[in-house]
């Protein structure tokens, strides 16, 4: 399969016109004769990256219970993260050997039934398996004196069956009681497609879209609101920045109207804390995503352009087009909502890898289209050394982090071992690969520190040349403009960039894992860039 996909998108590249990038074209009106001076070498190694003081973060998704095992029972944990964020971010975005991530998604870690915790039992505490409230508070202490911000995956939509006021309201609907804990859920005692679960020895029937052990709450009860009001207050309280809300799309049901309760959800939690962040998962149709960005929310998920079928990936063999739909979708969310902060990211927990499936040189070019995008970036653990998923059930998309392939680690997820998952090497062995996967992750966070533009920044312009397979967009940030190109060809290019004013060269992310120490050049407005490569330029005044 890797080989098939990787061919598909080489034969699409080919099929484009193969001529010279003189000329340039842009739909920004702005430009400039350029600067006299030739820009060479590194910028990354001499320009200096401020801490993120905002919303704006590049994330870092932690499955817990397959990141580190403090206590040797083959179960990641709290204690565990704590182990290993020094390798997250160890507080200074100009050294170390730190992945430079600066906030934290961290998985359902409330106790639970299932390993993946997304049945949740008790909203008030952590799963013994990963450890305690206190190690949790600890956790937080050490992420926020590094600056990192840390999110909790918040599952609203729906609750364990072994919820105590699911086990309430079943007792009671025993009994014919309608009007006690029932309340907080959807019954009925119709059975259909909707409510398909009965409820033992009554004649109800509940719903659970996902699972019968998963019922739905009731959002449109005023009793579920205070209760949820409590719980975010709960963690909020605790010192967590802000939540991932899980399976946003199923707020809407029966009894509520969906985006109605993701604005009162907004708004209570911001209410309590001003600037909390919320990012939402939603992989239904662009439509419904705007809609859904009206409510206020900060965040959700760029669906249309992760996962192997998404743009950043199938951008790769028609970069020209790529750019315009990612202004198109830029632009669109930010008319439904000017706060939007657009949540980019390749894959995640239910997705197969894309290291499975593409040869290192095309991940780390997905990686410089979504890392190179506006708004925040979401990498999900393993991503950053090319973990492969080696089965079609979910836990294998959710094995251990390899730190060291040499000493492959005893955690085990339902079962499956993390066996050879990482041809590339784990971290300790890719971290002295200058030329490594992780080290193209490691400069791009770096770029993204050292550019606040990128994140920040609406995309006012995209740029073509001769060439179909190199293109760009400009974003403007408080009338500062950076402009990011792509070459996503096999052959070197020189460009004109005339487009905006002085431009100065600030960084570039090679995808060539064949050439080590190769690196972009600027001379006045001539810009050559390496075959696979990805640059970033800076107007200047």
């Amino acid at each position: 399969m890797k080989k098939v996909l990787s061919l598909l998108l080489a034969l699409a590249m080919l099929t484009s016109l193969l001529v010279a990038c003189g000329g340039s074209k842009s739909t920004d009106k702005k430009s400039s004769g350029g600067s006299e001076k030739t820009s060479s070498g590194d910028p990354v190694e001499s320009l200096t990256a401020e801490k993120s003081t905002d919303k704006y973060r590049s994330y870092y998704q932690v499955w817990i219970g397959a990141f580190q095992d403090s206590n040797n029972d083959k179960i990641g944990d709290l204690p565990g993260v704590i182990e290993k964020l020094d390798y997250i971010n160890d507080g200074d975005p100009n050294k170390g050997d730190d992945l430079g991530a600066d906030g934290i998604w961290l998985s359902p870690m409330m106790p639970s039934s299932t390993y993946h915790k997304y049945n949740v039992e008790d909203y008030y505490n952590i799963d013994p398996q990963f450890g305690t409230l206190d190690d949790f508070d600890k956790l937080l202490k050490e992420c926020h004196d590094r600056g990192v911000v840390v999110i909790i995956d918040l599952v609203v939509n729906h609750a364990g069956a072994g919820h105590e006021f699911f086990q309430k309201a079943c007792e009671e609907l025993q009994k014919g009681k309608e009007d006690g804990y029932a309340r907080y859920f959807n019954f009925s005692k119709e059975q259909d497609a909707v409510y398909q679960h009965p409820v033992p020895g009554s004649n109800y029937y509940y719903q659970g879209d996902f699972w019968d052990q998963m019922p739905d709450w009731n959002l449109s009860y005023k009793g579920t609101r205070d209760y949820f009001t409590d719980v975010v207050k709960f963690w909020l309280d605790r010192g967590v920045d802000g939540f991932r809300l899980d399976a946003v799309k199923y707020f809407d049901d029966d009894n509520t109207e969906g985006t109605e309760f993701m604005k009162w959800f907004y708004d209570m939690a911001k209410g309590y804390k001003d600037d909390v962040y919320m990012v939402g998962e939603d992989w239904t149709e662009a439509v419904d995503i705007y809609e859904m960005y009206e409510t206020g929310i900060d965040s959700l998920f760029n669906f249309k352009f992760a996962n192997s079928g998404g743009e950043y990936l199938i951008g790769q063999s028609s970069i020209g087009a790529f750019v315009k739909k990612l202004m198109k979708y830029d632009n669109n969310i930010k008319k439904h909502n000017e706060h939007a902060i657009n949540a980019n990211f390749l894959t995640n927990h239910d997705m197969n890898r894309l290291a499975s499936i593409l040869y290192e040189e095309d991940n780390k070019f997905a990686a410089a289209l979504y890392m190179l995008s506006p708004g925040n970036s979401f990498t999900y653990y393993g991503e950053e050394i090319g973990i492969e998923t080696e089965g079609s059930d979910d836990k294998y998309k959710r094995t251990a982090m390899v730190w060291d392939s040499d000493n492959l680690p005893g955690i085990l997820t339902e079962g499956v071992s993390a066996k050879d998952t990482t041809p590339l090497g784990g971290v300790k062995q890719q971290l002295d690969d200058n030329s490594s996967l992780l080290n193209a992750y490691r400069k791009l966070i770096k770029i993204r520190l050292q550019n606040p533009e990128i994140s920040r920044g609406n995309i006012t312009g995209t740029v073509d040349f001769d060439d179909p397979e190199c293109a760009g967009y400009i974003i403007d940030y408080k009338g500062s403009r950076v402009l990011v190109i792509h070459n996503a060809s096999e052959k070197d290019q020189e460009l004109t960039v005339d487009m905006i004013s002085n431009p100065e060269l600030r960084g570039w992310s090679v995808a060539k894992e064949e050439i080590d120490g190769i690196e972009a050049t600027l001379d006045g407005t001539t810009l050559k860039l390496p075959a696979k490569t990805s640059v970033v330029l800076k107007e200047t005044k």
